[in-house]
């Protein structure tokens, strides 16, 4: 596994956490400024956390379309 990898993989885990309910630092920031109850944020952003996972599973699973474009760099 290659460090640009690596690195995709750690920031798309970090982005996922972000927003579950588990951590949701952001999610919790959000709700506050916004005014908005937490259910209906948990809600409203489902289809992003499974888009996030999709992702997530794309990027640690296959590498050659993550690595693409850095590839063609180096």
């Amino acid at each position: 596994v290659g460090m640009v990898q690596f690195g995709l993989v750690c920031l798309v885990n970090y982005m996922t956490g972000g927003v579950t309910v588990a951590f949701g630092s952001r999610m919790f920031t959000g709700c506050s400024i916004t005014g908005c109850e937490l259910t209906t944020f948990v809600k409203e952003c489902i289809p992003f956390i499974i888009a996030l996972l999709v992702a997530l599973l794309i990027v640690t699973y296959v590498p050659i379309l993550t690595m693409f474009i850095p590839n063609l760099l180096y």
